[in-house]
């Protein structure tokens, strides 16, 4: 057997994406964050989290300050002065109501009465009422001095609790007067203390955190001071509180993050005090969630960590774009590779295998940096985020999708020549936002999803691009994750968010007809592929589970059971999620890999032998397959198989995501700074 050679690509460079702000869903493990080029990114935290789907920037919302969820419903507010709700199926923005008093740098709500609270620059406090349709303005409070920066409904829904500069509001919501106005204490004379974060406890304990980094704790009911802890070096940005109420953690932009839990003193007396003390970031700490005993932390370093105390956990997630962001063409050689902003194409080193070594024969060379293109002139597309792109294997055919519609270019290179773009086709989004796209492997074929429920099949001749055929996916309930089309070009298969999989056959006269539904399971795919030669699907689910599925039997392979009992018995409390994963028949082996780590499954059944057994070297049971892990990865992002004997690797340096961050706050250390 031949070697297989391995192109290690370190030349994928994103920009850290600070995150903003987080919303829990409590009920259905669901987190959403928001990053600073507006982005959403919905992660799923019932196992090993990972980006369920994302909504990306637009013209329309260009910022965003505040998320919240109400039951299954995600709103937001920012600098345009907008609530914005949004439809998680369709990944788009489906309701903007006009806010009182420019913008918005904050919102709240309560769900027991409907309503959603939100705090702008002018002072005003706008009340919406939250309906089947939609949001409808109720009215706004009385006006306040300065910007209102944050707020919280109490328990019942009828006070509000506002921070601003100098001040603590508490607010009766349906008189619309402040009841009671807290006056902060300041650290210089000329310096106003800003109140960066809230929290309101049922028995009306209000909680702040502020620019002096002190949290403090307050009567509401009296708008009386109960006690003061110094906690920070610098601004005290987020806090949150658990379930019961018992536990706080607040942070900010020291990065510390301290722990306060509540206890029982003599004569039943609460006090909260100071109890753990961590650091996991190095830059500002601005969103704070818990999840039972998991702490979820983000800011300006863009990664999300995942904490926990007992067992003790630190899991940390790099800033990176949802799959896919990685485009092979084999024939071509090239790699596409997607940012939020651009597209960039570099052309792939060759190889000549000598005997058994391999020798680079040319370098890896980037040929063009593609900007977005606005497709109807007025340039409004350049600010627009890229939702998929995509590149043919013949390196001939690029399409990307924004939320404006379906950009077709021909891509025109010779050696030694600059390369050219050459537009074929603008397909505005009217009937609605194309999520994925990928063409078949005789380039024939663009097949596209739309979030309303279509799949457009486009037959491609000469330079000309026409849609040929339309398919309404009755069968795929949610937003749809995955598109693949086996090589051979004869099967077309879909994935949602649901876990529901559905195949499409290829027929004689080129158009597609349904074929088949993969068994539902009760997870979500995170990685599908289909075998190069047979077309059997192997999909990992989101709690790790592996099983391939056989087209022409329409039924589960013996590879699906047996995996069950070959792999590690934590295999399915992995932190991370699969990324990837593929059959490479020329090893014999199933390659797959996470954030840190590739594998190899050998499909050869390996026995152990006696000395193995007694020595317990290996885990598996006898007649199982054997498993290697390649632990010496940071951020791999990609694995895939070029050709036969060829693989393609695409890591993130993390030192790269460092160097792009903004300064750290100074600290004295042993007498230095």
């Amino acid at each position: 057997m031949k070697s297989c050679s391995l192109h290690n690509i370190r030349f994928y460079k994103p920009k850290p994406r600070s995150i903003y702000c987080m919303a829990l869903h409590p009920s259905n493990n669901k987190l959403a964050l928001s990053r600073s080029d507006a982005t959403i990114e919905i992660w799923n935290i019932s196992n090993s989290p990972y980006i369920e789907r994302s909504i990306s920037s637009s013209v329309e919302n260009y910022n965003i300050e505040g998320l919240a969820w109400f039951d299954d419903r995600l709103f937001s507010v920012g600098l345009h002065g907008y609530l914005v709700e949004y439809d998680l199926k369709k990944l788009s923005v489906i309701n903007k109501s006009v806010v009182t008093g420019e913008a918005a740098f904050c919102l709240d709500i309560s769900t027991s009465k409907k309503q959603i609270s939100i705090g702008t620059e002018q002072g005003y406090i706008n009340i919406f009422d939250v309906t089947e349709d939609g949001s409808l303005f109720n009215k706004f409070l009385d006006k306040q001095e300065g910007r209102i920066l944050c707020l919280k409904f109490d328990k019942s829904g009828d006070y509000i609790v506002s921070g601003g500069l100098d001040a603590i509001r508490i607010w009766n919501v349906e008189s619309g007067h402040a009841l009671h106005k807290i006056t902060t204490s300041r650290s210089e004379a000329n310096k106003p203390t800003i109140i960066w974060c809230l929290a309101v406890t049922d028995d009306l304990t209000i909680i702040s955190g502020d620019s002096r980094g002190k949290l403090t704790f307050y009567d509401g009911k009296l708008g009386a001071q109960i006690e003061s802890f110094h906690t920070h070096k610098a601004d005290i940005l987020s806090l949150c509180l658990s379930a019961d109420q018992s536990n706080l953690y607040c942070s900010g932009v020291d990065s510390n993050i301290v722990n306060f839990v509540k206890i029982e003193m003599k004569g039943s007396k609460m006090k909260w005090v100071r109890s753990v003390h961590k650091r996991f970031h190095d830059h500002d700490v601005r969103a704070l969630v818990l999840q039972g005993d998991k702490l979820y932390s983000g800011g300006t370093d863009a990664y999300l960590a995942l904490s926990q105390n007992q067992p003790k956990l630190l899991v940390k997630y790099p800033p990176i774009v949802q799959n896919p962001f990685v485009t092979i063409c084999k024939k071509a050689r090239y790699v596409m590779l997607r940012y939020p902003e651009y597209i960039e194409i570099w052309s792939l080193a060759e190889t000549e295998n000598e005997t058994d070594s391999i020798s680079l024969k040319k370098e890896p060379k980037k040929l063009m940096v593609m900007q977005r293109l606005s497709g109807n002139g007025d340039g409004n597309e350049e600010k627009e985020g890229i939702i998929f792109c995509t590149m043919s294997d013949d390196g001939k055919w690029i399409a990307y999708g924004t939320r404006l519609g379906l950009r077709v270019f021909q891509f025109i290179y010779e050696i030694g020549d600059v390369p050219k773009l050459l537009r074929v086709e603008n397909i505005d989004g009217k009937d609605g936002v194309y999520l994925r796209g990928m063409f078949t492997p005789d380039s024939s074929q663009l097949i596209a999803t739309l979030n309303s429920g279509i799949i457009e099949i486009f037959d491609i001749s000469n330079d000309s691009l026409s849609i040929s055929q339309r398919l309404e996916y009755q069968e795929l309930k949610d937003t749809v994750s995955f598109l693949l089309v086996s090589d051979d070009g004869n099967y077309l298969v879909a994935a949602d968010c649901s876990s529901n999989i559905v195949v499409w056959q290829r027929n004689r006269n080129k158009s597609w007809g349904f074929y088949c539904k993969l068994p539902l399971y009760s997870c979500a795919p995170t990685a599908i592929n289909l075998h190069p030669k047979s077309s059997d699907i192997i999909v990992v689910y989101a709690d790790n589970k592996i099983i391939e599925f056989s087209l022409k039997r329409k039924s589960f392979t013996s590879l699906t059971k047996e995996l069950q009992h070959s792999l590690p018995k934590n295999w399915s409390d992995r932190l991370y999620t699969i990324k990837n994963i593929f059959h490479n028949p020329s090893s014999g082996h199933i390659i797959l890999h996470d954030d840190n780590s590739m594998m190899a499954i050998d499909l050869k059944k390996k026995t152990p032998t006696k000395e193995e057994k007694k020595r317990k070297l290996v885990e598996h049971n006898e007649g199982s397959y054997d498993l290697r892990v390649i632990r010496k990865y940071k951020h791999l992002v990609y694995i895939g198989l070029l050709s036969e004997y060829e693989m393609v690797c695409v890591g993130v340096n993390p030192l790269t995501l460092l160097e792009q961050l903004p300064p750290i706050l100074l600290r004295n250390k042993f007498g230095t700074k």
